[in-house]
């Protein structure tokens, strides 16, 4: 109800806005409306749960561009947590899915949840004495995907035919779909967390939680509970430089060996997601938005990767169309700045950038910059539905490894993300 009310809202404004232009040309007024368009889409996002905040917390790291300051300063408070639901409700789920008699094997079961997220609240327990989280889904939220992104995705094409832009979003939304839906099948995570486990079983750098599958369901995930501090929480602890290198290493070998060796990464960028533990051991908690990746795409990617390595205009071009990164029909000038922003995102792997320092000031205004002016040039390109979410956690990587103020060499990163010989060795 909230959303097709905002959509009405919406709708109306731009049905005022239609009118107005047909007897006046646009003036601050109509800016004005779009900006009051953007904070009803903001704040309506950031009050609801399940597709719906999803969606806002990628527009809260993906939209920058696109949304005014103050709509971006809501969304970006999705990012930290969402508001709790209270414990009966989310008891009736433990009910439905486990039972009276599971329920009851549950001690000490805290009614305050630990942490609560768009798709569902963690409560911490004790289970055969020992400490347990259960992570418990939001009533509706697997239902409801569908109707939530069918409503979104009119208001996405509201704004971008307001703007001038003739892009198809419905490859999107359908992967967003397929993404959501992932999310909201607990099993499919369980499944997920286990392969993570096992597959990181004896590298002390990593801890990734055990689950109890008699205590689980679609609906429903239990696991050990795990120790550790939040990122600020950590670097609040004046950790030193050999133990911040140390930890950046960890998240960037961990995202090369899950896409391009295991071609399973998991996409989820918040930080909230991930602890540090004892001697910086890497504490992975989220594994509802796992893709698979086959062999193929990887290899094209890789290729694609090589291709940008060559700092050649038109080489850049030609393979990020054929990767279907960019429409062949946008401008040149729009061509010209996506391989400009391609040649940007490769510098830190030059030789002559190595050691390359994250917290790089003039790298980060210089590909903003780039960035602002190519998303706002684009006229028929769809965001690549196929490395949407991939590069939402290469970015989020990226920030994390930023906020531990080092300078890595990433030579070695490079060998194994576009060499077939070197990614073995």
């Amino acid at each position: 109800l909230k959303l097709l009310s905002l959509a009405a809202k919406v709708g109306s404004s731009e049905l005022v806005q239609a009118v107005k232009s047909k007897f006046r040309a646009p003036d601050d007024r109509a800016t004005d409306s779009r900006i009051d368009q953007a904070k009803w889409i903001a704040e309506n996002l950031s009050q609801l749960k399940g597709a719906a905040m999803k969606v806002g917390q990628l527009l809260s790291i993906d939209s920058a561009d696109y949304f005014p300051p103050e709509a971006m300063a809501i969304l970006s408070k999705l990012q930290a947590s969402a508001e709790p639901v209270d414990f009966e409700t989310m008891r009736n789920v433990l009910v439905e899915d486990l039972g009276e008699k599971k329920l009851g094997d549950f001690d000490d079961l805290d009614r305050a949840p630990a942490a609560s997220a768009s798709i569902g609240q963690v409560h911490r327990a004790k289970l055969n004495g020992g400490d347990v989280a259960i992570k418990i889904q939001y009533p509706g939220v697997n239902t409801s995907v569908d109707s939530d992104l069918k409503i979104l995705r009119g208001l996405a094409n509201t704004f971008l035919g307001a703007s001038g832009r003739n892009i198809d979003l419905a490859p999107l939304f359908a992967e967003l779909a397929r993404v959501l839906k992932q999310e909201a099948d607990y099993e499919n995570e369980r499944a997920s967390m286990d392969e993570f486990r096992e597959r990181l079983k004896g590298d002390d750098r990593y801890r990734v939680p055990e689950a109890f599958p008699d205590y689980c369901s679609k609906r429903v995930l239990t696991m050990s509970w795990q120790t550790g501090a939040g990122l600020d929480s950590w670097l609040r602890s004046r950790p030193d430089l050999v133990r911040r290198e140390n930890l950046a290493k960890s998240m960037l070998e961990l995202f090369c060996r899950e896409f391009f060796d295991w071609g399973l990464v998991q996409t989820d960028p918040n930080f909230a997601n991930f602890l540090i533990g004892e001697k910086e051991a890497l504490v992975l908690l989220d594994f509802g938005a796992v893709i698979r990746y086959d062999e193929d795409f990887r290899n094209r990617y890789r290729g694609f990767l090589s291709a940008m390595g060559t700092l050649d205009h038109e080489t850049i071009v030609r393979e990020g169309v054929n990767f279907g990164l960019i429409s062949d029909q946008e401008s040149e000038e729009t061509k010209l700045l996506f391989s400009d922003l391609m040649k940007l995102s490769i510098e830190p792997f030059q030789s002559g950038r190595q050691p390359f320092k994250f917290d790089d000031a003039d790298y980060t205004r210089r590909q903003r910059e780039t960035g602002t002016a190519f998303a706002r040039s684009l006229r028929y390109s769809p965001p690549p539905q196929r490395i949407l979410f991939l590069h939402r956690r290469l970015g989020g990587m990226f920030n994390f490894v930023k906020r531990l103020d080092v300078a890595i060499d990433l030579t070695p990163y490079w060998r194994l993300m576009t060499d077939d010989a070197g990614r073995k060795s």
